[in-house]
């Protein structure tokens, strides 16, 4: 008989012990949620991060070297997307594109007004290269052939179309499946 009530007073110290850990953490649970309903109203009424902040401007080196950079021919079928100093121009590429240049602007992260001043900046020159990159298409395509290729789907690009990939900085895959295609690499 002792030691049925020996084991009944344990049971009943371990459930009121038990009982008093549930409180504790439905207590710490409700404390928690009143700490992210805080951390959200914050969040809420925070500005978002500057474009900066989010790494849209970070450095990008240039494309990878390719055998195509020596051919004068293929220089020359991108010759009219540079100003007279040399640069690469972004309205020159956006009109070629065929995209608006905030839309340039906001692949490149940069603003609309900042390409309209200086649109051959020497800061924009390693990402506008990757542009020129897709450009060379020309030496075999005509302009117009060129714009429709952007555009569409292709079967080797995941059934994305060209645009689409330098849409979500996918640069120099692109750059290199340009080279691929015109030195009749495998892709």
């Amino acid at each position: 008989m002792a030691n049925t009530m020996t084991k009944t007073m344990k049971g009943a110290a371990g459930e009121a012990g038990l009982g008093s850990l549930l409180g504790r953490l439905v207590e710490e649970k409700r404390r928690l949620e009143r700490l992210l309903q805080q951390v959200d109203e914050v969040l809420r009424k925070a500005p978002p991060p500057p474009k900066a902040a989010r790494g849209a401007n970070r450095e990008v080196a240039p494309p990878r070297p390719s055998p195509l950079d020596q051919v004068k021919g293929v220089m020359a079928a991108t010759a009219d997307l540079r100003v007279a100093k040399g640069n690469l121009s972004a309205e020159r590429v956006a009109k070629l594109f065929g995209v608006s240049l905030s839309q340039l602007a906001a692949w490149l992260g940069r603003s609309r007004q900042a390409l309209s001043k200086t649109p051959d900046a020497d800061s924009l020159q390693n990402k506008l290269a990757f542009f020129e990159h897709l450009a060379r298409m020309r030496v075999v395509v005509p302009d117009v052939e060129f714009r429709k290729w952007l555009r569409m789907p292709n079967e080797l690009l995941g059934n994305k179309s060209p645009l689409d990939l330098m849409a979500k900085g996918e640069w120099q895959l692109m750059a290199d499946y340009v080279d691929d295609a015109l030195t009749g690499a495998p892709t």
